[in-house]
């Protein structure tokens, strides 16, 4: 089904939930029922030919010789066409009953975090739900809550609580309950028993899609066509369900912990998001300069994250933008998740005001208590583990491009590449320094040369120098290859300065330049 279709689908259904709620959920319960009606027909029409094919063996052997001798001309025959159903058959149970992997992460024990255990109890008495089997802390800025089945898609799910160590150095303990309570009322039903099964169906659903894309042969001619026309619509159908489960995960969030938490929990994940990435970010350019990747990168974020707030003029500022790009973020049609505007406005929140800074401990801090250094510690040596060998390889060609960079300074005379292969690689090597006046010189002296008018303008964009742009649309005018490139410097520094209207030309400009791409390709590609 293409977006355009399921778009629509979408927009009626929801006008149709609207006018007749009791009706459309009996709707959506009879799509369940179908799809599992799917599964069985699968399964029961791979079960019926080979009970055929051994009945007509069985049969033909009663019949006389005469049959006798046919069953042996047709054996071969028969035993041909048994043996791929039987195959698929076993595939297709196997598929239904092989066990999913666990999710990965370090696991918790009650002991370990006693505050944190007594918050979830608190939380499930409250909501009246299911315990949490497995509590894992893992390397990542969010917070989650999954089912494993016992047995494949089927059968007693063990229930999982995985919260991200760095979001939790950027939360109180009250907001980050009120995050891991969003996701718990999805188990607990706190929109429902019928909602809440709908919505692990919609999870299982996709983990079917999952499997069958990687069926082969007969079971995936057999199960990908079904699955392929029932997945969307269930999807569609869904959809309208999900999303106001959404908002009432978000009320039964508001409930345990009041709704001040609640918003400001709402706010803080969206502002901690990009402060996280540009932090990343400054860690990887590390590479530059060091061997090894830092191994306590877990702490320094602990510390960055309590100074996430506006301290300053020029912080609140790109809080306060960062804010508004999130409140202005549209919402994709597949996306259950409402708007960060829609999920405040239901919950009466105000949607500009920055959140207060976390007054007191942090939720890592307050729930993990004297082990959040040890984990720190623990996840730090995981991460520069795993990564030491790309780090490594990224240091090493810094180590040559700076090798190359003092041998092109060293040449007695350079030509006109050699000149910008050298401003090239000492933009890229010393982000530090001011650039603009060398390749101002540079592009004095060769006043068309796309490439130099390039770099001229990021090296005036890392100065905050809005000349920049209009050296980019030069260098675009004059090589159409440097129009995607050009555009996501400019898009990146405009969106950063809170200039959406100026950075959503660059935009446009970037996806006609991609089509006109795409577009001669394909020629390319007939010819």
């Amino acid at each position: 089904m293409d977006i355009e279709r399921f778009n629509s689908m979408v927009a009626r259904l929801e006008r149709e939930s609207a006018a007749d709620p009791r009706g459309y959920r009996v709707k959506v319960a009879l799509l369940a029922l179908l799809g599992f009606a799917i599964l069985g027909l699968v399964l029961a029409a791979l079960g019926f030919g080979l009970v055929a094919l051994a009945g007509i063996a069985v049969g033909l052997t009663f019949m006389g010789s005469a049959a006798i001798l046919l069953l042996l001309k047709l054996g071969k025959l028969l035993f041909l066409l048994a043996i791929p159903l039987w195959y698929t058959l076993k595939s297709a149970v196997r598929a239904l009953f092989v066990r999913l992997p666990a999710p990965q992460g370090r696991e918790l024990k009650r002991a370990e975090a006693p505050a944190l255990f007594a918050a979830l109890d608190r939380m499930r008495a409250s909501m009246g739900g299911p315990r949490f089997h497995h509590v894992l802390v893992v390397d990542d800025l969010n917070a989650a809550v999954m089912q494993r089945p016992a047995f494949g898609l089927v059968g007693w799910p063990r229930n999982y609580l995985l919260l991200g160590l760095p979001l939790l150095e950027c939360l109180g303990p009250d907001e980050a309950l009120a995050v891991v309570a969003h996701e718990y009322g999805h188990l607990a039903g706190s929109h429902g028993r019928f909602s809440a099964f709908i919505y692990r169906l919609r999870h299982t659903w996709g983990t079917v899609q999952a499997y069958v894309d990687h069926f082969q042969g007969w079971l995936g001619r057999l199960v990908a066509p079904l699955v392929g026309w029932y997945a969307p619509y269930f999807n569609a159908y869904t959809w309208v369900l999900a999303r106001a489960d959404e908002y009432r995960a978000d009320a039964a969030s508001a409930e345990l912990v009041g709704a001040h938490n609640a918003v400001h929990a709402l706010k803080r994940v969206n502002l901690v998001r990009p402060l996280y990435q540009r932090f990343m970010q400054q860690t990887y350019e590390r590479t530059r300069d060091e061997a090894t990747p830092p191994a306590d990168l877990p702490a320094r974020w602990a510390a960055q994250a309590r100074s996430g707030h506006a301290d300053d003029d020029a912080q609140a500022g790109q809080l306060h933008r960062w804010l508004s790009d999130a409140l202005d973020r549209e919402g994709h049609v597949t996306d259950t998740h409402p708007t960060l505007r829609a999920r405040l406005d239901a919950l009466a929140g105000d949607a500009h005001g920055l959140p207060p800074a976390v007054d007191g401990p942090s939720a890592a801090e307050a729930w993990l208590g004297t082990g959040a250094a040890a984990l720190r510690a623990e996840i730090g040596s995981g991460w520069a583990s795993g990564i030491a060998s790309a780090w490594q390889e990224r240091h090493a060609e810094f180590q040559s491009q700076r090798a190359r960079l003092g041998e092109l300074r060293a040449l007695p005379g350079r030509d006109t590449d050699q000149d910008i292969e050298m401003l090239r690689l000492a933009l890229d090597l010393e982000p530090d320094t001011d650039w603009r006046d060398a390749f101002a010189v540079f592009n004095a002296a060769h006043p068309d040369h796309p490439v130099g008018l390039y770099f001229e303008g990021l090296a005036r964009l890392a100065q905050q120098d809005d000349d920049g742009l209009a050296l980019l649309d030069r260098a675009m005018d004059l090589d159409g290859e440097a129009i995607k490139p050009a555009c996501e410097r400019a898009h990146a520094y405009l969106a950063e300065r809170g200039d959406k209207e100026r950075a959503e030309t660059y935009a446009e400009r970037w996806r006609q330049r991609a089509a006109l791409e795409a577009e001669r390709d394909e020629l390319e590609g007939r010819g």
